[in-house]
C-alpha cells in the first residue's frame, strides 16, 4: 500500500514554520533561564569615591563564591533618598550606601529590616551607633564611621594640635569651613565644642572662632580644595572629605596636605541599607553581611574609619576602638538628640546671621582686639561679645524642647528673643570696646 503525500498550502507551511521557530525560541529561553548557569545580580547606589567602591565590589564578587553581576551607580545622598522613597517608580537598585544618618531615618519605611549574621556585638562606639537602634530589627548598619577634624596645608607654619590652637592670633582669617547649620556633616561641630568644654566655654569658643573664619563655604568639597590649592591653610571638615582629597593628590605624587582630629572629635555613622522594593534582596543581604566582615573593613580602613576593632587602617586614619582615639569622654548622646535642632537654631541666630552683617561678630572682634584690657570697659565688651554662652544655659534646652513639643511648634518667640538679645549684645560689645580704646 502506497502512502499518499500530504499536500498543504503555502500558507499552512509558513504557519507551521512560524510555530516551529516559536517553539524552539521558547525552549531556548527555558534552557537559558532554568538550565544554563547565569550570574545573579546586585545593584548599588553609592555616594563614595569610585576607588573604594570598586575595590569593595570586586572583593565581594570573590567572597560571594558564585557568579554575580554588580552594577554600581554613583549618586548624591538627596537623589538616593528620593529614588528609594518614590513609591511610583522602581528604584532599580537593592543597596543604598552612604549619606547622613538622618535621611536614612527619614527613609526608614522604604528600607528592609535585616538582622545580619555578621552584626557586631558592639552597638555603639564612643556613643556613635553602629546600626539602626530605633527599630527592633535594624534597617541600616554603619559601613564606616566619620569624625570631624582639621585639614591643613603642610607648607604652612599653622599646624594646630588642639582645637584651642585655632584661636591663636596667627590663625585669624586663615580658617574656612561650612556653616554648621547648613550641613548634616559639619553640624556635629557645634555639639562637639559644647560637650568637650563647658556650656559657657563652648559658646565663647564658637563665637570667637566664627570671627576667625574667613568665609563659610557652600560645601565641604570647597573647603578641602581651598587647603589643597594653598588658598587657605586650615579647614574644619569631616575626615572623609580630607582623606578623599589627600588620596587624589598622593596618586599624582603631591604630599602637601594632612588631616588631624586634634584633641577631640565626635563620630557619626555612614549607613548602608537594603532597599525594600529592590529585586535581588537575597544578594543584597549577602552584601550587607560582607560589608560587616573584617575582610571588607580592612579595605574600608584604607579610605575611612572602620566599624570593627580588629580592622586595619591606613594613617592618618585611626581605628575608633584604639585606646588613643580622641573621643569626648562622657559624651551625652541623649542631649545631642534632644538639643540638636534647638542648638542649631541658637547658633544660626547668634553666629551665622551676624558673621558679616552689622552689628557683626567680625566688627565686634576687631574693636575688642584694639581695646585696652585694663580699661573698665573691656570686661563689658568681652561679656557682651560672648553673651551667647550666658543668655541661655544648658538646662534651658530641656525646658524649650518640652514647651515646643520637640522644637516643632511655637518656635518664633524663642528665635525672636534671641535675635533681639544678639543685636543688643553685639552693639554693646562694639560700644564698650571703642570706649576701652581711649
Amino acid at each position: 500500500m502506497k502512502l499518499k503525500r500530504l499536500k498543504l498550502s503555502r500558507f499552512a507551511w509558513i504557519t507551521i514554520a512560524i510555530i516551529a521557530i516559536f517553539a524552539v525560541s521558547i525552549a531556548a529561553m527555558g534552557y537559558y533561564y532554568y538550565i544554563m548557569p547565569h550570574p545573579t545580580r546586585l545593584r548599588i547606589l553609592y555616594t563614595h569615591p569610585d576607588s573604594m567602591v570598586n575595590e569593595i565590589a570586586d572583593d565581594f564578587k570573590e567572597w560571594y563564591g558564585r557568579p554575580i553581576k554588580v552594577t554600581l551607580t554613583p549618586i548624591d545622598p538627596q537623589s538616593a533618598y528620593e529614588t528609594v522613597t518614590n513609591l511610583y517608580k522602581k528604584p532599580e537598585a537593592e543597596i543604598w550606601w552612604g549619606g547622613p544618618p538622618s535621611i536614612f531615618e527619614e527613609a526608614c519605611d522604604s528600607l528592609l529590616a535585616y538582622n545580619s549574621t555578621n552584626r557586631s556585638e558592639n552597638i555603639t562606639v564612643h556613643s556613635c551607633p553602629l546600626m539602626d537602634l530605633n527599630q527592633s530589627t535594624p534597617r541600616w548598619y554603619a559601613a564606616s564611621l566619620q569624625g570631624l577634624g582639621v585639614m591643613y596645608n603642610e607648607t604652612s607654619p599653622l599646624k594646630p594640635q588642639t582645637w584651642t590652637d585655632l584661636l591663636k592670633e596667627e590663625c585669624e582669617g586663615n580658617i574656612t569651613m561650612v556653616d554648621p547649620t547648613e550641613s548634616e556633616f559639619t553640624q556635629p561641630f557645634i555639639m562637639l565644642m559644647i560637650q568637650s568644654k563647658s556650656w559657657t566655654q563652648g559658646w565663647k569658643y564658637l563665637v570667637k572662632l566664627a570671627a576667625f573664619v574667613k568665609d563659610y563655604d557652600n560645601n565641604e568639597t570647597t573647603s578641602a580644595l581651598k587647603v589643597t590649592s594653598g588658598y587657605l591653610p586650615l579647614a574644619v571638615v569631616p575626615d572623609f572629605y580630607a582623606y578623599n582629597r589627600i588620596q587624589e593628590l598622593e596618586q599624582i605624587g603631591i604630599h602637601s596636605t594632612d588631616f588631624t582630629y586634634l584633641n577631640a572629635t565626635v563620630l557619626q555613622p555612614d549607613p548602608i541599607a537594603i532597599i525594600k522594593r529592590g529585586k535581588y534582596l537575597e544578594e543584597a543581604k549577602a552584601f550587607v553581611d560582607y560589608i560587616l566582615t573584617k575582610r571588607a573593613q580592612d579595605i574600608i580602613g584604607k579610605y575611612r574609619l572602620p566599624i570593627r576593632p580588629d580592622a586595619m587602617v591606613v594613617s592618618p586614619r585611626i581605628n575608633p576602638f584604639d585606646p588613643n582615639f580622641p573621643s569626648v569622654s562622657n559624651y551625652n548622646k541623649t542631649f545631642e538628640e534632644v538639643g540638636k535642632d534647638i542648638i542649631k537654631a541658637y547658633y544660626r541666630t547668634w553666629i551665622t546671621e551676624r558673621h558679616d552683617e552689622e552689628p557683626s561678630i567680625r566688627t565686634a572682634w576687631k574693636e575688642i582686639k584694639e581695646a585696652n584690657e585694663s580699661s573698665p570697659y573691656y570686661a563689658p565688651a568681652w561679656n557682651n561679645f560672648t553673651r551667647a554662652g550666658y543668655y541661655m544655659n544648658r538646662t534651658s534646652i530641656d525646658t524649650i524642647y518640652s514647651a515646643t513639643e520637640g522644637w516643632t511648634k511655637n518656635l518664633e518667640s524663642y528665635v525672636n528673643s534671641w535675635s533681639v538679645a544678639r543685636i543688643e549684645a553685639y552693639n554693646y560689645a562694639i560700644e564698650n570696646a571703642k570706649k576701652a580704646q581711649t
